[in-house]
């Protein structure tokens, strides 16, 4: 048997990261098991849907990397692939459910009312007990005398998850279910509707929760208060700037240690290693610090053009300019070991923009210092005196400035050196300065310069 599983998204908004975890995961098992990967859109509740949300859902797994084999896009053998348009086969189950009496109509299971304006309910064991076996936890236990009549459809016909998707899996061959553990309370409804339709159950794998760093579940917006990193919807990681591939392995942490101490891992690693059995059932905590510590891991691998490209919009976006290819690249070439995502180049290049920078406190001491205005009185002089400021000219006048300080007044390095960083990028650390003059080019370099001298604390 080829082994189906499945992704069912509601269509309800931007892509949530939770949900992105648990279509990661089932893709992964597919992909391991040599199965099928389905994409389903679970359009049932119409109060809460919005008309882009389904291709959003689509762009977001594209972005991630994760291809499916049958969806709404491209059809397959057992379509359609929305849930609303397989309203037939889910009447075909209620009318075989009331006609068994396995379900009944209203609110008393003696007698079933009329269909019209009542929910349809399905009769729950009151003895004994319902048995979990969840792939990763293993049995679990629900005592049969806490269960009350599942609601499978609202009285309004509409069917609820709990018939719906349990159809629409059975009609589509699903093999694996692949859902986030808080479906556990949920599961003897489902397994007890498998029962009364007298159909084998596919195999349950409940993921652990993923938790920020205080103990809570994760929520659309960042529940951590303030936190400038974003929320945990798919947009926040594109607009911070994250690598599709670092979202899509460190997501694959949350839940699976792969061997040894190896935490960078592709897709052919994941076929190799991921194993059901190797599926943790503990919580997992989101930890940014360790999200960017993996992308940077990534985007060191990338080449500097690559990189140029990446930070490009966002450079473009904030200072509103656009940009020359060879300038830029000779930007990014200064400042990417800094990045953790591609939004950090932003902070990190604003001293190459016209006031993309402020004054910092250490630079503004560094201007004020002692040896601030004959340093900056120099290096004004040696730069008229050029026609092509490149970094090799700035090195060498940089060189013969410091050791002119050195001689005549026994400067340090740090004394001559922190004012004219100052004066070029507001602060008294950052990239070498000879790149840093090079980019900014001899006129600008000079301005700023003469504005470093006329400071004024």
């Amino acid at each position: 048997m080829v082994a189906r599983f499945r992704f069912a998204p509601s269509p309800t908004g931007i892509p949530h990261i939770g949900n992105l975890h648990t279509a990661l995961f089932s893709w992964s098992l597919a992909r391991t098991m040599g199965g099928d990967f389905v994409l389903r859109i679970e359009d049932s509740d119409s109060a809460r849907i919005t008309p882009a949300a389904t291709q959003q859902m689509l762009d977001a797994l594209t972005w991630l990397g994760i291809d499916w084999d049958e969806g709404p896009d491209i059809g397959g053998d057992y379509g359609p692939y929305v849930q609303s348009q397989r309203r037939p086969s889910h009447q075909r189950v209620i009318t075989q459910l009331v006609d068994e009496g396995h379900a009944y109509y209203g609110d008393n299971p003696a007698h079933s009312a009329s269909p019209a304006n009542n929910p349809l309910r399905l009769h729950m064991p009151q003895t004994g007990e319902t048995v979990l076996r969840d792939a990763i936890r293993g049995p679990i236990h629900f005592d049969n005398s806490l269960n009350k009549d599942a609601i499978l459809v609202r009285s309004d016909g509409r069917p609820l998850y709990h018939l719906a998707a349990m159809v629409d899996d059975h009609d589509m061959g699903i093999t694996h279910v692949t859902r986030g553990e808080e479906w556990i309370a949920s599961s003897p409804i489902h397994i007890q509707f498998y029962t009364a339709m007298g159909w084998p159950q596919p195999v349950w794998i409940h993921l652990p929760l993923i938790l920020n760093k205080h103990g809570q579940k994760l929520s659309k917006r960042d529940p951590e208060g303030g936190d400038p990193k974003g929320g945990y919807l798919i947009t926040d990681f594109q607009e911070a700037g994250y690598l599709p591939q670092a979202v899509w392995n460190y997501l694959l942490l949350l839940g699976w240690t792969p061997d040894g101490e190896q935490e960078i891992v592709d897709k052919w690693t994941v076929r190799k290693q991921l194993r059901l059995e190797r599926l943790s059932a503990s919580p997992a905590t989101f930890d940014w610090d360790k999200l960017q510590w993996v992308n940077r891991q990534y985007l060191q691998k990338l080449s500097d053009t690559a990189v140029a490209e990446g930070i490009r919009p966002f450079l473009e976006d904030v200072y509103d300019t656009p940009l020359d290819d060879k300038w830029l690249l000779r930007l990014t070439t200064t400042i990417r070991d800094g990045l953790k995502t591609y939004a950090d180049g932003v902070d990190l290049a604003a001293w190459a923009f016209p006031d993309g920078y402020e004054l910092t406190a250490v630079g503004a001491a560094a201007l004020t210092s002692s040896t601030a205005k004959p340093v900056l009185a120099w290096l004004i002089a040696e730069l008229a005196a050029i026609v092509l400021l490149d970094e090799a000219t700035a090195h060498s006048i940089l060189n013969g400035i410091r050791q002119r300080g050195q001689a005549q007044y026994g400067w340090r390095a740090p004394d001559i050196y922190q004012p004219i960083r100052a004066a070029l990028t507001g602060d008294v650390n950052g990239p070498p300065l000879p790149a840093i003059m090079s980019i900014l080019g001899k006129e600008n370099a000079l301005q700023r310069l003469a504005n470093g001298i006329k400071y004024k604390a």
